[in-house]
């Protein structure tokens, strides 16, 4: 497994094309009397074809830094951050790894890397607007993330259901 900065010659608008994204969620976090309580809601989580053109043609945008895990050319995969910091924080766009590839240290690597280009960019802070399933939030607090009681209101109204959290990077 290779992880590399993406580019032109390593991801095309049809990249995520094959990519699965399916996550069989079971529980989430809610809100409850203050606190954050799991709560069974099953669903399943995955993109259409054109949704995954859609966030391809994000991650090739000169507004997005990513990197992608790549096995054979096969996007395992990725991790995209917004170039423009936003104060001391530096946005996780978004972090997926493919449902055949979890499990392997993937994510972990993903994170790394983004934490360390945020420190390349000044920022101090990976701002993470994630989403509430049990095993997503327990990966983040893996990584060191933890939710924060200031969360930046744009991300917060825009994903009512996601988990606002940061994580340090210096």
């Amino acid at each position: 497994m290779n992880i590399e900065l993406l580019t032109e010659k390593n991801f095309t608008p049809n990249s995520l094309d094959f990519y699965n994204r399916t996550q069989i969620v079971k529980r989430v976090y809610r809100r409850q009397n203050g606190e954050y309580a799991l709560v069974d809601m099953p669903y399943i989580e995955d993109w259409t074809l054109e949704r995954k053109r859609l966030e391809a043609q994000f991650l090739r945008s000169s507004e997005c830094i990513a990197y992608l895990a790549l096995e054979n050319g096969t996007v395992a995969g990725f991790i995209g951050l917004k170039k423009k910091l936003y104060g001391s924080y530096m946005i996780l766009n978004m972090m997926h790894v493919s449902a055949d590839y979890r499990g392997k240290g993937i994510g972990r690597q993903l994170f790394a890397r983004g934490k360390e280009e945020a420190r390349k960019a000044g920022a101090e802070v990976l701002y993470i607007s994630a989403c509430s399933s049990e095993e997503t939030i327990a990966f983040y607090k893996a990584m060191g993330a933890e939710i924060t009681e200031n969360p930046i209101r744009e991300f917060a109204d825009d994903e009512p259901y996601d988990l606002q959290m940061i994580c340090s990077v210096v």
